[in-house]
């Protein structure tokens, strides 16, 4: 994946969210992870010191934008010391159905709708079509 489109679909999602998760669930995107450059946008990545990083994100700096990254899948919610800030916050997708829902403003709820169409979301000129019709409000 091209570390300019993780780029994008980062900088589109801090503008919405101050805190983003990152969870790396096939272990392959750690390099992407140290190399993406967010103004204004502090990396961490979770490895043991969950605790300490809730404490640092809510209580020592609550307006700094964080990038939050967990080599491997999301833990199970019993075993998640940061799920209510995930809930409160945003998870990043790093597959292409992902990217074309970010790009779409759509949630991760469309991604059944998404991925049977990979024909139709592979053509730009019907994707900002589609976009366009998605950014008309009725």
């Amino acid at each position: 994946m091209s570390e300019n489109r993780i780029e994008q679909a980062l900088t589109k999602l801090f503008e919405r969210y101050r805190i983003i998760f990152w969870y790396d669930g096939k272990h392959e995107l750690r390099p992407d992870f140290w190399s993406v450059e967010l103004p204004d946008v502090e990396k961490i990545e979770l490895s043991r010191n969950e605790f300490a990083v809730k404490h640092r994100i809510l209580r020592e700096q609550p307006e700094q934008k964080f990038l939050l990254y967990h080599d491997g899948p999301q833990p199970p919610d019993l075993d998640n010391w940061l799920l209510d800030v995930l809930l409160a916050h945003k998870d990043f997708r790093t597959d292409q159905a992902a990217l074309w829902l970010s790009e779409l403003d759509l949630g991760p709820e469309f991604v059944d709708v998404v991925q049977p169409h990979v024909k139709f979301f592979r053509a730009a000129r019907r994707k900002d079509a589609l976009k366009n019709l998605l950014r008309i409000e009725p």
